[in-house]
């Protein structure tokens, strides 16, 4: 049993040696010591949860004041922690955690959870008890956080993060000002990421309120967060403790771009006399920046070498250039993650591509036959893909060079002009502009559009064919010179008015020096039909005066009568000429 507590949770008339207000009124050093040593020869016996009742919050609030007010009534704590433990009533449980948590903060504050010197033997027996109730308080509070639901959940968030203020002020080594309580820390973040990842309530709280709020607890939760991780591949819930941690890490605000012109943000626990040392002085890996950054990219990468899903790595990807890379102290480790994404083709590869250029660009990444794979990309599947406005931006930048030779752009045409013939509208009047762009800046390639065959029926007649091999994976040898843009000919009939219109830039006189880009990459279906119907109509359109009786058959016969009654309709399908499935659903 623990120290002796007030019976079934009701209040002494007198306290001994103690008065209402928590001062000593009466008792002696030998009174201190007897009772010391009284205490400890109970504290030896196991530890088991009190027998007596709290019904009321009244009650809770009494023993919580008796046991702050002397060492006697210690074993109000397990009387405390077994109302939490049984929960039945979610008031009284709620009561006594937060009862809990102010007494031991006060416990804290009075020194009596810190070893000193002085100390008698039962002292000390009476000390590793405190701290033992103290690991079972934190215990079921990291459980509620994992297990709980809403408003548990965040009020036990709140508790934990009192005790980690509290207990880095007051149980830190005297003089160590650079003192974090990562142990505490451990826990907290085991309970955050072990928590159901569907359930984002208590790691929006977490990161909003705490880690992107003070600089110390951020640096300490990416601390211990990669010893989590470390660990995480040998436990069942791995993939929970991923996902959580790819939530927090891709939600996370205020981190430090770079050591210079970065202002700390609070310190939580931490003194702030920390970031105010002379720069001769070393900061400590806590403050500092550099430390700082290097312990994100860790964290990144101990995340994605757990394994991410195909889904997690298209959102990783799209957020690579602006909250990873510029994060990383060594963008560099990024390199085989990219390049492998890049090479396997599809989404993946165009989501790769702008962290696979950032690479290129800041740290001279070289990436052997970049234009051939980049010409790989242009399937008929990158006009309908979302990520298509991404990826137009990227190619303007790729292909703005002038120093680029003749054959490469001129592929890059004809591959574009090719997709337009299946693309939906959307996607043309991007390619179109961009094209226009190429041929205005390489005019090696204008002679596309202008070629003409010397006898143009005989070359009908003799059956030419394009010398354009659009199956050919090397851009250098697809031919794309010796053809012509017959395309985006065709593409000034087409049956949107804004593509035909578009299309028939490509006839007229290059005047213009260049088209904007952004002005066409966010169009689509609702966009340009939302376009058309605000329209002023000046005149009313010419429209059929006769509905026709076939759009996609021809009947055997043109007589007339082939319909039966007024109502214009096929007497049997199968007598029109091709006839499949379509024309008998269309026949109806």
């Amino acid at each position: 049993m623990a120290p002796t507590a007030t019976a079934n949770g009701k209040k002494r008339k007198s306290v001994d040696g103690v008065g209402a207000a928590g001062k000593k009124v009466k008792g002696t050093k030998a009174a201190d010591a007897a009772s010391s040593k009284e205490l400890a020869k109970k504290t030896q016996q196991p530890v088991a949860i009190a027998s007596g009742k709290l019904d009321s919050q009244e009650a809770i609030l009494e023993l919580e004041e008796a046991i702050v007010a002397s060492q006697r009534n210690y074993n109000g704590i397990v009387t405390l922690l077994g109302c939490l433990q049984d929960f039945t009533d979610p008031q009284l449980g709620i009561t006594s955690a937060v009862s809990l948590c102010r007494t031991f903060c006060r416990l804290m504050a009075l020194g009596r959870l810190t070893k000193k010197s002085t100390d008698t033997e039962a002292e000390e027996t009476i000390l590793l008890w405190l701290k033992e109730r103290y690991k079972d308080y934190v215990k079921e509070l990291a459980k509620l956080v994992q297990e709980g639901e809403g408003s548990l959940q965040t009020t036990a968030l709140t508790l934990l993060m009192r005790l980690l203020k509290d207990e880095g002020l007051h149980l830190r080594v005297p003089g160590d000002d650079t003192s974090f309580p990562h142990d505490l820390m451990l826990k907290i973040a085991q309970a955050v990421l072990y928590s159901d990842e569907t359930d984002s309530t208590v790691r929006d709280e977490f990161v909003t309120k705490y880690l992107d709020g003070f600089h110390d607890v951020r640096y300490s939760f990416l601390h211990v967060a990669q010893s989590i991780l470390e660990e995480a591949s040998a436990k069942p819930n791995v993939q929970t403790i991923r996902a959580n941690m790819l939530a927090m890490l891709m939600s996370m605000e205020n981190l430090p771009l770079n050591a210079e012109g970065y202002e700390i943000s609070p310190f939580y626990v931490l003194d702030k006399s920390i970031k105010n040392k002379k720069k001769q002085q070393k900061l400590p890996p806590i403050a500092s920046t550099t430390a700082h950054r290097r312990q994100c990219q860790d964290v990144w990468l101990c995340a994605m070498k757990l394994g991410l899903t195909e889904d997690q790595m298209k959102t990783v990807l799209g957020i690579m250039t602006h909250k990873i890379v510029p994060f990383f102290a060594h963008p560099q480790l990024l390199m085989d993650l990219l390049t492998d994404s890049y090479d396997a083709g599809g989404v993946m590869s165009l989501l790769a591509l702008q962290g696979l250029f950032e690479l290129i660009k800041l740290k001279n990444l070289d990436y052997p036959n970049f234009y051939t794979k980049l010409y790989a990309l242009f399937d008929r599947n990158l006009m309908h893909v979302r990520y298509r406005s991404q990826f137009f931006r990227l190619m303007e930048l790729f292909l703005a060079s002038t120093h680029l030779p003749a054959v490469l752009i001129g592929s890059f045409i004809k591959r574009m002009s090719r997709l337009c013939l299946t693309a939906p509208p959307a996607s043309i009047v991007v390619a179109i502009p961009f094209i226009y762009n190429l041929l205005k800046s390489h005019p090696t390639c204008t002679f596309m559009i202008h070629r003409q065959y010397y006898d143009r029926d005989e070359a009908r007649k003799a059956g030419t064919v394009d010398p354009f091999d659009n199956d050919e994976k090397d851009p250098f040898e697809s031919g794309a010179l010796e053809s012509s843009l017959w395309e985006l000919e065709m593409l000034q009939s087409h049956y949107h008015p804004s593509v035909a219109t578009m299309a028939r830039i490509i006839s007229e006189q290059f005047t213009k020096h260049s088209y904007g880009l952004e002005d066409f990459l966010d169009h689509s279906y609702a966009s340009m039909i939302d376009s058309e119907l605000s329209k002023n109509i000046k005149q009313d359109p010419v429209v059929e005066y006769e509905i026709p009786k076939r759009i996609f058959t021809q009947a055997k016969r043109e007589d007339p009568g082939e319909t039966s009654g007024d109502d214009n309709q096929v007497r049997d399908p199968q007598e029109a000429v091709g006839g499949n499935t379509l024309t008998e659903l269309w026949a109806f």
